[in-house]
């Protein structure tokens, strides 16, 4: 039966060709805005490790001098990074299960094909529990262990994207990389990994591709390197410039963002131990603001640095009301189309249709247009978003970020399956209503 309606649907939409391509462009214009509204919304929104961010905590200290101010946090909030010599500190303790430290740096890299000129590359200072902690994939090899991070093995893992660079894809564990003067082992190659935000650097590299070389973090302190630290810092304090040891162990920059990895029934202890060591820093003439400690899950840590822009739900809403009026505009064309074929409806009520029948057939009608506008609006919501991701920089929104995904596919099903009950049903039932009768006599 439904086939049926979908056939008598489908000839009236081609009776009135004019009238019928204003209206899927009308949906179609009402479907695309909340589309791509909500897809940014969801891009920003996602819990990027839903099997784990329960258990994922930033940890900030507050370490600021008592009367200053710094930029971008939240009133009453510590510094949103650590210093060098507190992420050494609290790195001491044993309750976590992972930890890392996290910071980026710049430094040259020398390809082995010759074809290929040198170019700066950025590296991602971390320690060895970062794989396991974040649940990294690796394509070829495997990760450092925790006594590389200590003893500065020369190893490096690529990035998926920087394996094809340099290695064409293939498995490089084994070969070598430099950077700078120095050469390092290939001990693994990253596979696909693209997390949306990208939550352990959500200062620095919140929607980018991950960082294409990883290195064991105290490679940050090797001069010979050449490493140029990059990102956001704070500061206050001097220290002595001329001892390159200095900043590490003596400067009060923040630079790091830290994390740890927490069995549940730890949380309480590891905050007691975070409040502990900062009130050992205070006897050492450190920490000169009262206890303001933060171990921040993970979703937490992503409102706190407003990954979600406080603007975004008040623009999906508005978005769906576009769609609303939309809808509004549609129920009167169809209201005006239904009611003009009221000679038709007579002659189909006298023949026997009920008054069901002749409203289910003119509510198909209206959601064979709605669907039919709902996928003109799927490529508006696309073409959308892809001017978008050219509008911004490639650091804050790559590109293929807003491809076509379930989720938009079925955004936009969804709104076209309502706007088409939402437009028809006062119409339809308008037209189940015509009395067979007078339409008849009129004929």
């Amino acid at each position: 039966m439904i086939g049926y309606y979908l056939r008598l649907a489908l000839k009236s939409v081609l009776r009135t060709p004019a009238l019928s391509t204003f209206t899927v462009l009308g949906i179609a214009i009402g479907v695309a805005v909340p589309t791509a509204m909500l897809s940014i919304y969801h891009v920003f929104a996602q819990n990027p490790i839903p099997e784990k961010s329960d258990v994922l905590f930033n940890v900030r200290v507050d370490s600021w001098e008592a009367n200053s101010e710094f930029f971008d946090i939240r009133p009453g909030d510590p510094p949103k990074h650590i210093t060098y010599r507190d992420m050494r500190g609290l790195m001491e303790s044993d309750i976590p299960r992972h930890r890392t430290g996290v910071a980026n740096a710049v430094i040259f890299v020398f390809p082995e094909d010759r074809r290929l000129k040198p170019y700066q590359g950025i590296v991602q200072l971390c320690h060895a529990d970062f794989f396991p902690m974040f649940g990294v994939p690796f394509r070829y090899g495997r990760p450092w262990t925790r006594d590389v991070d200590a003893s500065l093995e020369h190893v490096i893992v690529l990035s998926k994207e920087s394996n094809e660079t340099l290695f064409g894809g293939a498995d490089s564990v084994g070969k070598s990389v430099r950077l700078g003067e120095q050469m390092f082992t290939v001990i693994g190659v990253l596979d696909d990994f693209r997390p949306t935000p990208q939550y352990y650097d959500i200062i620095n590299n919140a929607f980018g591709l991950p960082r294409p070389f990883f290195l064991p973090f105290d490679f940050a302190r090797d001069q010979a390197l050449g490493l140029t630290r990059t990102g956001d810092n704070d500061s206050w304090g001097s220290y002595d410039a001329n001892d390159p040891d200095a900043f590490f162990d003596a400067s009060e920059v923040t630079w790091i963002q830290y994390w740890v990895e927490l069995d549940p029934d730890k949380e309480a202890a590891y905050r007691t131990w975070v409040d502990g060591y900062a009130m050992a820093q205070k006897s050492l003439g450190r920490f000169p603001r009262p206890l303001n400690n933060r171990v921040t899950p993970l979703m937490e840590w992503l409102e706190v640095r407003n990954v979600v822009p406080n603007a975004a739900p008040a623009m999906v809403v508005i978005s769906l009301l576009f769609l609303v009026v939309c809808c509004l505009n549609l129920t009167g064309l169809l209201l005006g189309k239904f009611l003009g074929m009221s000679g038709l409806v007579g002659v189909h009520r006298a023949m026997g249709a009920s008054r069901g029948a002749i409203f289910l057939q003119r509510l198909v009608e209206s959601e064979l247009v709605s669907v039919a506008g709902g996928a003109a609006g799927l490529g508006l919501a696309l073409a959308a978003l892809s001017l978008l991701e050219k509008a911004m920089a490639r650091s804050l929104i790559p590109g293929g970020l807003f491809a076509l995904n379930p989720f938009m596919l079925g955004v936009a099903v969804l709104l076209s399956l309502l706007a088409g009950v939402f437009s028809g049903v006062y119409p339809a039932w308008k037209a189940c209503r015509i009395a067979p009768a007078m339409q008849l006599k009129v004929q």
